[in-house]
């Protein structure tokens, strides 16, 4: 049973959930005074757990929630390499500039008013990229959501939304302030003088700590974000391979929906029993079921009983569904020894049940669980009989470690009706889902309905934070690794242009064209594995945070280290080879006449 309420201010989760536990165990007994054989609440230990309605916005946040937060970040860490990226190249151009910046100030023209030139370039570019970006999100938005949310509501209109607009407005004028003030500063320090007789030589070493620092700042981020994506990508992969104990492409979910009047236990079953037949009887229908719960949707739990085992509970939550003879076939899921139920499994009949592999090594270990015996709610009612042992099945959480499940005929476990139905079509479900539900609606009473959907859409919204820490990170990360090999790119190029005249001196003393190659390669190198040693730590240090957010994946793999590091250095060497074979082709006099 769900009951939605309010807390009262003040009230903790826990002592709601304290008092609500208190006020069903009051109510399990007053029921219990009007019917002896309702189970004692020492077997049934009824308890009321609370939770938040979105439990995406607390009070423990759900894995999407997380990884979206984890996006949220990555985001960050993309912008800063993007600025750090700018703010280089400004630099560089400054630097470049310093002649004519010293000149200008020798004329007369004011400090505030060369940065306030600067600063009105770099505000340009930064709302010009704003609105780049917010044309990208609109866009990209959608897709977003829908990894998220299953059914998204209506479409955001970035455009009209004020928060959004004064975020990205206030980040755009914040980020082009710092990158046109603080290069222009830099320039415009030490000696006027020195920096109007600069010639081509002037300000070979000027800023380059300050380059430097940005370079290895962009590949530790970069690195940072490689490992995250390689992670997330492994973690998308084990969840896509891994047998969840059913086959769901071919399998739709309809859900009975009661208007009116609940119909009484004998309506219920003639009306069961025609949606059943209903669906078979359709020719795209292969095989179908009646289910009291169906995976990621809604599990069912009862005290279990085991002669020989003192506290069946201590092994954890042992779930059960009841069913119809054909659900094995339905779902595709594979008895391993045994029989499966079948129609002689009807009330009246020794009460059965087929239990998953891992419930039966759990509760009977080193021992064939097919003929034993236990009870449900109640260790006074009659032994229920293990006949079957199917594999196990992901039924609620697909990183959870626990498949305790059983399965009973619905016939026999009188206490649930249930309300829906698990139907194999022969063809693609979505093109059967509609003739289908026109076909169940025509059995319906009154103004009662049926839902339909299809169950891999299902499943694959269980995968959504996987999925979308993959999409996300590979994305960004991608993007991060272009940016900062442009970056390095652009740097590199500079200083060769910068060291000409030096690197023409080297060749008339006899340095080799690979001699040129390896020395300014070897800069873009150094720059990188000072960058991917940073990254790697920092990586490591933070793998207990998104270790979590993983699925049977380490989040200190050391072949995806090593893969990543491998990958800097590769893009390394790919940016620093173009400027370095400028360099080796360059005419060493011409370089010695420039000055």
């Amino acid at each position: 049973m769900n009951v939605m309420v309010r807390r009262s201010p003040g009230v903790t989760r826990e002592q709601a959930e304290t008092d609500a536990t208190l006020a069903f165990r009051r109510s399990w007994l007053a029921g219990l005074a009007d019917d002896q054989t309702f189970p004692s609440i020492e077997s049934a230990r009824p308890h009321v757990a609370v939770s938040a309605v979105r439990p995406g916005a607390g009070p423990d946040p759900a894995l999407e929630a997380r990884t979206a937060l984890w996006v949220s970040i990555v985001a960050a860490i993309v912008l800063l390499i993007a600025c750090a990226n700018v703010g280089n190249l400004i630099l560089a151009r400054a630097l470049r500039r310093r002649r004519e910046t010293a000149v200008r100030l020798a004329l007369g023209v004011s400090r505030g008013r060369l940065l306030l030139q600067s600063m009105t370039e770099t505000l340009v570019l930064a709302l010009l990229g704003g609105a780049v970006a917010l044309v990208v999100a609109q866009w990209a938005g959608a897709a977003i959501r829908r990894m998220l949310i299953a059914t998204p509501a209506a479409p955001v209109h970035l455009f009209t939304d004020w928060r959004t607009l004064g975020v990205t407005a206030a980040l755009a004028i914040a980020i082009g302030a710092a990158l046109g003030i603080v290069p222009m500063l830099f320039s415009m320090r030490g000696d006027l003088a020195r920096s109007l007789r600069g010639g081509v030589r002037g300000g070979v070493s000027d800023g380059a700590r300050l380059r430097a620092a940005l370079l290895v700042l962009q590949a530790t981020l970069s690195v940072v974000l490689l490992v995250g994506a390689a992670l997330f990508a492994r973690s998308l992969g084990a969840v896509k391979s891994m047998r969840i104990g059913y086959d769901a492409d071919r399998v739709l979910l309809v859900n009975r929906v009661v208007r009116g009047a609940f119909p009484t236990q004998a309506e219920h079953r003639a009306l069961r029993d025609a949606l059943v037949s209903t669906a078979q009887s359709l020719a795209g229908v292969d095989a179908a079921a009646w289910v009291s719960s169906a995976p990621f949707v809604s599990t069912s739990n009862n005290s279990l009983f085991v002669p020989g085992v003192d506290s069946v509970a201590r092994f954890g939550t042992f779930t059960y569904q009841a069913t119809t003879p054909d659900y094995f076939r339905v779902m595709g899921t594979r008895i391993l020894r045994g029989r499966g139920l079948t129609s002689d499994d009807r009330f009246g009949a020794p009460s059965v049940a087929v239990v998953s592999e891992s419930m039966a090594k759990a509760l009977w270990p080193q021992q064939d669980a097919i003929g034993k015996c236990f009870r449900i709610r109640s260790d006074t009612v009659p032994c229920t009989t293990v006949v079957g042992i199917a594999e196990d099945m992901v039924q609620r959480n697909l990183a959870g470690s626990q498949r305790y499940h059983y399965y009973v005929s619905i016939e026999q476990y009188t206490r649930t009706w249930g309300n829906g139905l698990l139907i194999r079509t022969k063809g693609d479900p979505v093109v059967e889902a509609e003739r289908v539900r026109k076909a169940l609606q025509a059995v319906m009473t009154g103004s009662s309905y049926v839902t339909v959907r299809p169950l891999r859409d299902i499943v694959q919204n269980a995968q959504a934070s996987w999925r979308l820490g993959a999409t996300m990170f590979v994305a960004f990360a991608v993007l991060a690794l272009v940016v900062a090999a442009v970056g390095l790119y652009g740097v590199i190029g500079y200083s060769v242009a910068q060291r000409m005249h030096e690197l023409g001196v080297r060749v008339a003393l006899g340095a080799q064209q690979r001699d040129i190659v390896w020395l300014v390669v070897g800069q873009s190198v150094r720059f990188a594995m000072v960058g991917t040693a940073l990254g790697l730590v920092v990586a490591l240090a933070q793998s207990r945070w998104i270790q979590p957010l993983l699925f049977h994946q380490s989040a200190t793999d050391p072949w995806i280290l090593a893969g990543v590091a491998g990958t800097m250095l590769a893009v390394a060497v790919a940016a620093g080879a173009a400027p370095a074979w400028r360099a080796a082709r360059a005419d060493p006099n011409h370089a010695l006449r420039a000055e």
